[in-house]
C-alpha cells in the first residue's frame, strides 16, 4: 500500500486474516501492531471506527514476501 490510496478489492477483517490466510493468532497480530516489532508490524492495515481491516492485495503481497521456492534457497 503506497500512501493512503483506497484499496482494491476485498478488505478482511482480523478475524477472517488470522488464523485462516497467514497461520498467525490474531492475538500475535495485535502484539505487533502494539509494540511495531515483528514481521506482522509491517503488514498494513485500515483503522475503521474501532475496527482494524487488512486489504487482500496487502496480504498477497505480504504472504508473497515470505515465498520459499524449493531449489532456489540457500545451499544445503
Amino acid at each position: 500500500m503506497e500512501g493512503n490510496k483506497p484499496p482494491r478489492g476485498r478488505i478482511f477483517t482480523i478475524g477472517q486474516v488470522f488464523p485462516g490466510m497467514t497461520g498467525y493468532q490474531k492475538q500475535t497480530y495485535y502484539n505487533a501492531i502494539h509494540t511495531g516489532t515483528g514481521e506482522l508490524s509491517k503488514l498494513p492495515y485500515y483503522r475503521i471506527g474501532r475496527t482494524i481491516r487488512i486489504a487482500e492485495e496487502d496480504i498477497e503481497r505480504f504472504l508473497e514476501g515470505r515465498r520459499v521456492v524449493p531449489g532456489n534457497g540457500t545451499a544445503e
